[in-house]
């Protein structure tokens, strides 16, 4: 056998999705440590931190954390070339002076704290999502490593990663595709998923007649018909792995204990809450004493398949009143369309969640919402408004949270980061307007991002250029060909009929209209006229470049 490859066996033949992750937020993490009576690394909101990103991928996420907290200090490290460029070119776009991009490897990093350009042992919040079993037993073992050296005492650690037991029915796709990669040509990685996908398919059996795999595994086929609509790129990173292994909660916490990494709860604040598990399992679980075995206990119930797992260098246990004081000072913004969607007194409120359906009183969150469409309330303030105690309100507005109802309301420091993250937007805006495919968009205010499709960019434009219908909607289809981006209905059809494209296009215009650029405007995202726009008047409408954006 040759000599090992510089990926360690990661799929490094195509460049992985740009995607910002809500659970990596600072404010996030701080409060999923409140809800454990941790104290969080940092005081206040607008308070200098370091924030390590171990596999930033594209960057597209560390990026706009920067922008969302310049009074941070971020740092993102990836092996894959084509990551990083992606990434230094979109700080560069952006004007950003707060974030490092580092080319390196976690075996050689682990190694060299010497030469780490963050402090060793300074960071207060580390993050590695959703490359932990994605990468060879020694490449993970160097990340935590990494992890555990890099954080400060009493620092967090966000690992994300897919479990078992809800990836063993997907294991059995991995293992068909895992034949087939290898004799892929260029340019034939689509096929061989969707080929792998239509085999397993079979070997399943009809509906009405199953095969024994078929009946062993009863949801395997909706989640393989579910490929066909997944990104290319998304796939590889999920499946093509050399060192594609999902594991047990049991066995990726014995693993961050041998580097002192202690479990501390799920940035998924609903898993965090046992209270809120169904009663049968709620009791169950807490009858096992031992954290990490109710962590397994609730994973076989529910079928887990992805966890957030934060973890701890050091507990610091906050007392009654401590917890109280802080939870206090935290403020909220609303993040929904004012005033729509407010409840009604009959209409019941319904959270999902990994292990089932929530139902919320209206009597109870009507109020909640109520006073935070007039405007951002702290806790305090909130809990003088409401009928529950402060334990109740807490469960209540971590549930808004995670439904994103409400985001995080960051006040002056929130306001600091508005012009930075207006620029950056633009970038971003610009960029999907020539057909790179970002999907979101920053709001300053709550420290949050908003979806944001090509199709709603090239709108926003066509708005800019103060274009009416029809001439907006025929404008729109015309850049839209121009890019080679389909048109999809909402169960994600291609839409062809020319009168249907149009209605939709129309449809979408009006929730811009409505709801996202009200928002963008209300939370301090919303750009001005593009700079391309403003020096040479309407841009052309296809820009020259090299295809595959």
């Amino acid at each position: 056998m040759g000599e090992a490859s510089w990926d360690h066996g990661y799929h490094s033949s195509t460049s992985y999705t740009s995607a910002f992750y809500r659970e990596l937020s600072p404010s996030w993490l701080d409060f999923a440590a409140l809800l454990k009576g941790q104290l969080p690394p940092r005081d206040s909101e607008g308070e200098p931190f370091t924030f390590l990103d171990l596999g930033c991928g594209t960057g597209f996420s560390l990026v706009m954390l920067a922008a969302l907290y310049p009074e941070g200090h971020f740092y993102g490290v990836d092996f894959h070339p084509d990551h990083v460029a992606h990434a230094l070119d979109l700080v560069r776009r952006a004007g950003l002076n707060n974030v490092v991009i580092l080319e390196a490897d976690f075996l050689e990093l682990a190694d060299s704290a010497d030469s780490w350009p963050w402090p060793p042992g300074g960071c207060h919040y580390v993050a590695a999502h959703g490359i932990a079993t994605w990468v060879t037993e020694p490449v993970q073992s160097a990340l935590l490593s990494l992890a555990a050296a890099s954080l400060r005492p009493g620092g967090l650690f966000y690992c994300s990663y897919n479990a078992y037991p809800g990836w063993l029915a997907r294991s059995s796709f991995q293992q068909l595709l895992a034949l087939e990669l290898p004799t892929a040509r260029p340019g034939e990685l689509g096929r061989c998923f969707h080929e792998s996908a239509s085999l397993l398919i079979q070997l399943l059996g009809e509906d009405a007649q199953p095969s024994p795999l078929g009946s062993a595994l009863p949801g395997l086929r909706r989640e393989l018909q579910s490929l066909q609509f997944a990104p290319v790129d998304y796939l590889c990173g999920e499946f093509a792995n050399a060192g594609w292994s999902p594991l047990y909660v049991t066995e990726m916490l014995a693993r961050c204990q041998k580097h002192k990494l202690s479990f501390l709860g799920s940035a998924t604040y609903s898993e965090t809450l046992v209270e809120l598990l169904p009663p049968t399992l709620r009791d169950r679980a807490l009858r096992e004493t031992r954290p990490v075995a109710r962590e397994l206990l609730i994973d076989l119930a529910t079928n887990k398949a992805f966890r957030r797992d934060l973890l701890v260098r050091g507990h610091v246990r906050l007392t009654q009143q401590e917890w109280g004081q802080r939870l206090a000072s935290l403020s909220f913004c609303l993040l929904l369309p004012q005033p729509e969607w407010l409840p009604t007194p009959r209409a019941t409120l319904h959270f999902r969640s990994s292990f089932g359906e929530i139902q919320g009183d209206p009597k109870a969150y009507g109020p909640v919402l109520a006073g935070l469409s007039a405007a951002p309330m702290s806790l305090a303030s909130l809990l003088s408004t409401a009928q529950q105690s402060q334990g109740e309100l807490v469960v209540m507005l971590a549930l808004l949270l995670e439904a994103g109802s409400i985001g995080f309301e960051r006040g002056p420091a929130g306001a600091t980061a508005a012009p930075l993250v207006q620029r950056l937007n633009q970038v971003l805006l610009d960029r999907m307007q020539e057909g790179r495919s970002y999907t979101q968009l920053a709001l300053p205010a709550a420290a949050s991002a908003l979806p944001f499709s090509i199709l709603e960019a090239l709108i926003h434009k066509a708005l800019l250029e103060r274009l009416e219908e029809p001439m907006l909607s025929s404008c729109v289809l015309l850049w839209l060909q121009e890019l080679d981006v389909q048109l999809l209905s909402q169960d994600n059809q291609v839409i062809t009929d020319p009168q249907a494209q149009i209605d939709r296009i129309q449809a979408i215009t009006a929730a811009v209209v409505a709801t996202k650029q009200p928002l963008l405007q209300r939370l301090g995202g919303l750009p001005g006229p593009s700079l391309s726009q403003s020096r040479s008047g309407r841009r052309r409408s296809k820009a020259p470049g090299p295809p595959g954006v």
